[in-house]
């Protein structure tokens, strides 16, 4: 190894360890600063692992594959639409409310709304096959019918594509 090159290997470990000397003597002489920055830190960090707000709406959550065979038994031939979602995907969160309004504005006659959280119910995303969030898949009778990936404003011309009736509008 050159003289250079072990000179300059030297001197930048030395200024690494007087940067982390002038740190910890930082933090030292401020603790309270220093406590401050990791409450806001933890703060930040887990809100960001919290589920959004609950916008409402007639949605049914679903856990598990055998939660979603009932909801598609109990639907008989109604039309079903499920948003598969993940708590850190902010797709997801920005259709939440949207999903959240189309089941009020639809007729719960004429359609069913669920959603289930991707990665709590694994067994039910393998089985329905789903690789991006969000993604909404809508059945008919207990048959797949229609799939939509990440683009929710086309979800409502897809439910009345497939029979559901508007809220104010009694179904058929």
């Amino acid at each position: 190894m050159k003289a250079a090159s072990v000179a300059s290997l030297l001197c930048g470990g030395a200024l690494l360890l007087y940067t982390a000397g002038w740190f910890a003597g930082w933090f030292q002489a401020h603790p309270i600063l220093v406590f401050g920055f990791l409450c806001i830190a933890y703060k930040r960090w887990s809100d960001a692992r919290q589920p959004w707000p609950d916008y409402g709406g007639r949605i049914t959550s679903v856990h598990s594959v055998a939660e979603w065979d009932a909801l598609l038994k109990s639907s008989g031939s109604k039309l079903v639409v499920v948003d598969a979602y993940a708590l850190w995907c902010p797709p997801c969160k920005a259709a939440a409310p949207t999903y959240a309004q189309m089941s009020e504005a639809f007729s719960p006659d004429s359609v069913t709304f669920a959603k289930f959280n991707t990665d709590e119910a694994g067994d039910l995303a393998r089985q329905l096959g789903i690789t991006a969030m969000p993604t909404f898949k809508l059945f008919k009778g207990g048959v797949e019918v229609d799939t939509l990936s990440g683009r929710w404003g086309q979800l409502a011309g897809l439910l009345k594509k497939h029979g559901a009736k508007d809220a104010t509008k009694k179904a058929d």
